[in-house]
């Protein structure tokens, strides 16, 4: 599978506020446990996707607060 998209580094942030942006991950997240509930998954493969979630939560957090600190005022704060 090839997730390959065509978007500029910083459009999340600039798509989204940052509220959104953890409301979204935390949707994503409940969804996807319930999707892993409902399959035959050992408790180790639950944990390993909790884990990359984790990682993923931070680097996105990582991100916005760079993409926050270089930005003008007026755009850290997308509508």
């Amino acid at each position: 599978m090839n997730l390959n998209f065509d978007h500029s580094a910083e459009e999340l942030f600039d798509s989204y506020l940052e509220e959104d942006i953890s409301f979204y991950l935390w949707e994503m997240y409940q969804c996807w446990l319930l999707e892993l509930s409902q399959k035959d998954k050992t408790h180790q493969e639950v944990e390993n996707r909790q884990y990359f979630f984790q990682l993923l939560t931070t680097h996105v957090s990582k991100n916005l607060k760079q993409y926050q600190q270089k930005a003008p005022p007026n755009k850290a704060h997308a509508e």
